[in-house]
Order: structure tokens, then sequence, then C-alpha cells
């Protein structure tokens, strides 16, 4: 690492909770954090105030389509940010699902509602339990799930509007919703890199960078990198590597990001750098990588030979001078 700092990964006591980190939870501050950088996540984490660790697990699960479409999601943030003025659906929803505000967010709450509220028996709770982790889904099967739903309530009494409100949202989570479980993993990966991003951010950045993957384009990415203190340069011949590299406070930008460039010019760029040094002018690059003038023009353009000091119109001229006088047959150009 640049810093010269170790970090394990895999010790959760990083994971868990620091202020730091809580404090840019709170205000949606993830981007290139797994899982909660997305603009629907970062903006349930402000709408929930998510400060801690606990409410993260929470809002990796209401944030999947099944809390989403059934609108309980939203029931949800108002209920987290205002405890004292809500109602329960039924009493069963306080004993079973107190500590997510009577709202079902985890697998595990539909099983329990379809149990306490339902009556159903555990068989019907497994039947639901694999229709919402996609193994062993029958159309057939949960269909007699939902008729055995509304007879029992019925018997037990429970007003039909409630009971079709409580299924309704029930059909909804399959095939969508998390175990709590799974959740709660998803969130220590996810503090896991924020707590990164806090504490390394130029460092982090240029990781997200590297990895080419994540909800939003490269550059997104490297603007994070600058707005976190980061001088970002071009691509260089000199300084460059085929992927992003950090100097210090100095981002320069990888080979690996020039649209129109080969691979193997960009690796060659670097496998040469390393066996005889540095590249002295034009003249010493074109000698010794063998490039055409489309190659060398896409250098040119975004100042990869800017050490030279000469202007990109003077380096075109150079370079066009330059490959004239090489024959095809002498030199197999990139």
């Amino acid at each position: 690492m640049n810093c010269g700092v170790k970090v394990d990964i895999r010790d959760n006591a990083i994971s868990k909770n620091e202020a730091a980190c809580n404090v840019f939870l709170e205000r949606g501050k993830t981007i290139g954090c797994f899982y909660i950088e997305s603009p629907a996540m970062r903006g349930l984490l402000r709408r929930l105030k998510c400060n801690d660790y606990k409410i993260l697990v929470a809002a990796s699960s209401i944030i999947r389509p099944g809390v989403a479409q059934s609108g309980m999601m939203k029931e949800y943030i108002f209920r987290h940010n205002y405890p004292d003025r809500f109602e329960y659906f039924h009493e069963v929803f306080k004993e079973q699902l107190g500590e997510t505000y009577g709202i079902m967010v985890y697998q595990e709450d539909v099983i329990k509602i379809a149990l306490h509220y339902g009556g159903l028996p555990a068989a019907d709770g497994d039947i639901l339990r694999r229709a919402m982790s996609g193994k062993g889904r029958s159309k057939e099967a949960l269909q007699k799930v939902k008729e055995h739903f509304f007879e029992s309530c019925a018997q037990q009494g429970h007003p039909m509007k409630l009971s079709e409100e409580i299924y309704r949202q029930i059909e909804s989570f399959a095939g969508y919703s998390f175990c709590k479980a799974h959740s709660a993993s998803y969130a220590v990966e996810s503090y896991q890199s924020l707590y990164l991003k806090v504490h390394y951010p130029i460092e982090f950045m240029v990781a997200v960078i590297n990895n080419m993957g994540g909800f939003y384009r490269t550059e997104v990415y490297v603007h994070e990198a600058r707005m976190s203190g980061a001088h970002i340069q071009n691509p260089c011949v000199n300084k460059s590597e085929y992927t992003t590299t950090l100097y210090g406070i100095e981002v320069f930008l990888g080979f690996m990001h020039l649209d129109g460039l080969q691979g193997k010019v960009a690796l060659e760029i670097v496998a040469e750098r390393e066996r005889n040094g540095n590249y002295k002018s034009m003249e010493d690059f074109i000698n010794r990588i063998p490039i055409g003038i489309e190659g060398i023009q896409i250098l040119i353009f975004i100042g990869a030979f800017r050490f030279t000091g000469k202007t990109k119109n003077q380096l075109l001229v150079i370079a066009r001078l330059i490959l004239v006088n090489f024959k095809p047959e002498n030199r197999n150009l990139y």
C-alpha cells in the first residue's frame, strides 16, 4: 500500500462501528463502496440517517425489490425516523418484528408472520422459504399455501382486508428478499470498503479505478479520487503503468484506459522501460517501441510525451518524419 500500512480486511473489528465511517454512511458518501454506491442506495442511507452497522444491515435488505415494490420501504423509513408515530398492523407484528418496526424486511420475517399471524404449519413456511430463495418453486404449492393462509386467518377471526394486505406483502418478497444473514454479510463487506475509503481515500479510489467495475463509469471514480485530494495525471510513457498508479498523491492514469491503444503496445511500453530505462525523447520511444502512427497519435493527444517540452503539433511532425523512414518489412507495427 502507498502509505506503508497493512490492513487486515478479514479483521471484523474494523467493520462494525467507526465514528468517521458512520458520518460518511449518514451522508451517503459511499461511491465506490460495495453494494451501497448506487444513487438509490445513497439516497436511502441519507433518508434513514444510517449511522451504524445495524441500520446498514436493514438498508441492505429493504433496498431489494421485494420490500420496495410492496411499498414497505417507504413505510420502514417513516417508522425508523418517527418510531412514536405509527401503529403496528397487529399485535403479532409487534411481538415478532419489533426490531424492524413491524415491517417484513428479511425472509425470516415473512416466515414468522406466515406462522404466527397466518397460523400456517411449518411445512407451508418451508414452501415460502423455498419460493423466496428460488429453490423448488412451485406455483401449485404456493397457491395451496395462499388458500391455507386465508382459511387459517378467517378461523382466527382476522379481518379479511388486513389479511389480504399482509399476503400481498408476503407475495412481493418471493424471489427478491434477503435472509438476515445475507444482509449482514453484505453489510460487513460494505462497511469494510467504506473503512478503506474513509481512512485511505486516494488508495481506495485507485483500486476501484483499476477494478474496472462498479455502478459508475471510470471517470466518476477518477473525479472521486480528485475530490479526495489526488492530483490526476494523464498517462505518461515514463510514469504510467498498464494500470493506474499512485505516487504520493499523484495519480497517473494507466494505459489500460486509452481507447484505441492496443493492449500489447501498452504492455510493451512498460516492459521496455523496465528493461532499458526511461524514454529520453520521441525518437528514442519510436526506436524502442514497434508502434504505428495511430498509436503514436493517441499517446501524443493525451500528453504522454509532455516530458519532452514539445507541443503536440511538433511531436506529430516528428513522429511522421521518423515513421516514414521505417520500411514496413523491417518493422512490425502494432
